[in-house]
This record gives C-alpha cells, structure tokens and sequence, in this order.
C-alpha cells in the first residue's frame, strides 16, 4: 500500500502534470514546431516538447554543457535528460505523445522534425542511454511509423502505435508493450545506429500488447531478440510511485487526444528502476522468431457492480415507502436525503477520478414522480433524453432531463460542482435541486436524486443513475 506521502506526491505531480499540459496544448501547432509561443529552445534547433513534471534531481545536457532541469522547461533536439536516483520527468512532446524518464536514465533527442499539417512526414530518433523510459507515441509517431526510431547501446525499436517501457544497460535492452507493438533488431549487421526508423528483415522481432506479460530482450552480441516472461526482466520491479505516472499519462492523454491503441488504464510496469550496476543478462526463457503477429480486438472488461443505491423512504400519499432508512443505509454511506428519496453509496476509499477531461454519462435506471402538493398524489412519470456530462478539470457537472406524466412533458436541468471525494451538489441558481455521487474505481457510475418545482402547487421528484 503506497504511504500518504507518495498518494500527496502522486497528488501533486497531477495537478501539474495537467496544468502544464493544458497549458502547453492551448498554444498553436506550428510546423517545424521552432516558434511556438512558451516552447523556445536556444537558438537554431528544433522544440521537441516540454518537461511538464520535474521530480528529483534531473539536468540537461547539450552541446553548451549542463544545466538543472526545472518543470516548465522546453527540451529541443540535441539535449539529453539525464535523471539521478531520486529523478523523474515526464515530457508531452510537440506531437501530443508522452514519455516519462525514470531514476538514473539518460534520454537523447537526437531528432523530432514534426508538421502538424503533414504528421506523416514525422522523423523522431531518440537514444536511451542507459535506464528505463515509457513511452506513448504522439500524432508525429503514430501517423509516421516507418520515421520512428529509438537506439540503445545494443538494439533499435520502432514503434506499431504504442504505449511501451525500454529498460537499458551497455550489454542489455528489454523492451514490454502496454498498447500497440513493437519492433526491436540487435544493432550491427544491416542495423546501424545511423539509420532512421526500425529496422527490419530476418533478425527483426515483434512485441504486441496481447502478450502483455512478456518482453523482448537483446544482448550485446546476440544476432536475435528473445522473448521472456516479465518475472524475469528488469522492468518488473513495481514502486510505490507507480500511480503517479500513470495518473500523468492519464491526464496528458486525455488533455492531448493521444490515442495509443488501447487506453492505459492500469499500468503493470515500473516507476522505480532498480540498480543497474550489476545487472546481466536474463537467460532467455525461449526465442522469439520474426513475427506477423496480429493484435485481438481488446477484451471486454466485466462491468463493476451497483456501487450507488437509492431508496423512497416516506410514503407518498398514494404510495407506500419502497424501503427503511436502516436497511439503505447499512454498511453505505448516506450521501443525502431530498424527500421522498435517499442516495447511498457504498464507501469509495480507493477511487481514482480523473484530473482532465469531460466525460458524457448514460442514464442505466431511473424513478420519477409528479406530485400535487396541494392533494400529496403523486403520478408515476417517465424519463427521457436524459444527459450528465462532467467535467473533471473544473469540477463541474451538468445534467437535463425530459419527464412525463399525464400527457405533459416537463423538462429537469441543473448544474453545480463536484466535490473532490465525488459528490456532486447543484448551485443555488440551478432550476432543480441535485444531490448526488461518483462511484466506481474511476468515477464510471453517477446518481442523483432531484427535485424541481412546476409552477405554485406541483413538483418533479426523482432519483436516477448513470454509467461511462
């Protein structure tokens, strides 16, 4: 369980992740990316993205010598981040991609010529050093697979539209796939350092993201790329930081539109690189031949159980209560009582909202009534054209409602803010009165109930809930 200092680091490092992104991809993309407003690199080079998170001790190196690197700062081609052992920097790049250098890494810009109007004609060459880095490819990579290149002291990978983490010694590269594939080659042979894009042909290899739990590994003077179990690679050491930085390609995937292939929901790779100082080589589990691997579609996920529950606790004069307040509330959490409802919630110590993004959510269930203040009859109504949409960056929430009962149409709307432990409240200029919750491990169910005056004798009650 990572402690409360890492959960306040993961915490802090995503509100600044998505501000500097936000900020970042507010600007226009210009083509060469050199003159973009808040991205300058020193004079005559090429702007390749911008340090949005600096954790630790981090510098860059270039052709004018060492500086400290500072969040904030433009990183252009020609500089090399070089991470200690407490480091961390996470990079959006000017091709909306991310990459996250982790402790004692060394990543060169050796190239990254993008056109926002032509991302096809992308040419990126990166160099890790030495370390571990993730990556998830931008527009430039995705749209130009055949222009991507990453060298190590010992391999070349190319990318297939990918979310992957490279770990690298001199005598030893290991490569795993979250989203997309790969392609890795032993350097030498037809294989150069000097090339642009992978390199292909008979000593090539292929990783892809449906064999999740293996990794493709080179060794100084290996003609071949073998293929591993992850238990027996660098990349499995798990750290207690490890939330952090996928909560940082959350926020920069969802502000930049970056689309991997398959979302990076929950990440299995490492944020902690171990000591590489002693490290050698894996003894292969078993080779990996030249693949024409095609990836499954994506599986589909079982949907979470019911984690928001309401019930009508006073009786309605034509309508007897459909439940006690005791039994509703045992073992939830009362999130609100708005007559004749109550909304609980089972308690949601590990959910994870999102830090960016609006989402739109589907109405799953509802119960409506018009009720005669006057006589206390209430008429079964219901519900149509329902909308809720979110929006995690501003903690907003919007909804509407279309209700009928007796031949008439009535239409339901509110707004209001959501609370950072997922409840959501309507402004007091709100046409209906709201009160509701998020649940779920990301915030994918919403319910509320409601309340809206019709006129000076009659009102709209109702509880619902939705799902993403």
């Amino acid at each position: 369980m990572p402690s409360t200092t890492m959960r306040g680091l993961a915490a802090i490092v995503l509100s600044v992740v998505c501000a500097a992104v936000a900020a970042q991809t507010s600007q226009p993309e210009q083509k060469g990316q050199r003159d973009e407003p808040g991205l300058h690199a020193h004079e005559g080079t090429a702007v390749a993205g911008k340090a949005v998170v600096v954790v630790g001790h981090a510098s860059v190196v270039n052709a004018r010598g060492e500086r400290a690197l500072a969040s904030g700062a433009s990183l252009a081609v020609g500089d090399t981040i070089e991470t200690r052992t407490d480091g961390y920097v996470y990079v959006t790049t000017v091709d909306h991609g991310f990459i996250s250098v982790r402790p004692n890494s060394s990543l060169g810009i050796e190239r990254y010529d993008y056109d926002a109007n032509a991302p096809e004609r992308t040419i990126i060459k990166l160099v890790l050093n030495r370390g571990v880095v993730r990556e998830i490819s931008g527009k430039g990579a995705q749209a130009a697979r055949e222009h991507y290149r990453m060298n190590t002291p010992v391999a070349a990978l190319g990318v297939r539209g990918t979310d992957f983490t490279v770990f690298t010694t001199n005598n030893i590269t290991s490569a795993s796939v979250r989203s997309g594939g790969i392609v890795m080659t032993p350097l030498g042979g037809g294989c150069a350092t000097s090339g642009s894009g992978p390199c292909e042909g008979a000593n090539a290899a292929q990783l892809f993201a449906d064999l999740s739990d293996k990794a493709l590994q080179v060794t100084r003077g290996g003609t071949h790329p073998v293929l591993l179990d992850m238990r027996l690679t660098p990349l499995t050491t798990e750290g207690a930081g490890q939330k952090a930085e996928d909560s940082a390609a959350h926020a920069s995937a969802a502000i930049t539109h970056v689309d991997p292939g398959v979302a990076p929901v929950e990440l299995a790779l490492p944020l902690n690189q171990p000591d590489t100082s002693s490290s050698t080589p894996q003894t292969p589990a078993s080779p990996s031949s030249p693949a024409n691997t095609i990836t499954p579609p994506a599986q589909t996920q079982p949907p979470e159980t019911q984690q928001i529950f309401w019930g009508r606790f006073t009786p309605l004069a034509n309508l007897p209560a459909n439940t006690t307040l005791a039994d509703l509330e045992q073992g939830k959490e009362s999130i609100g009582y708005l007559n004749p409802f109550e909304l609980v919630r089972i308690p949601q110590p590990d959910m994870v909202m999102p830090q960016q993004g609006a989402f739109n959510f589907s109405l799953t269930r509802s119960e409506a009534y018009l009720i005669n203040n006057s006589t206390g009859i209430a008429t079964a109504a219901t519900i149509g054209n329902a909308a809720l949409a979110i929006d995690f960056g501003t903690r907003q929430f919007t909804t509407s409602l279309q209700m009928s009962a007796n031949g008439t149409s009535y239409n339901v709307r509110s707004f209001g803010t959501v609370s950072n432990d997922g409840k959501l409240q309507s402004d007091f200029a709100a046409p209906a009165f709201v009160i509701g919750a998020l649940a779920g491990k990301n915030a994918t169910q919403a319910g509320y109930i409601f309340n809206q005056a019709v006129g000076t004798s009659q009102q709209i009650s109702g509880a619902t809930l939705w799902s993403r």
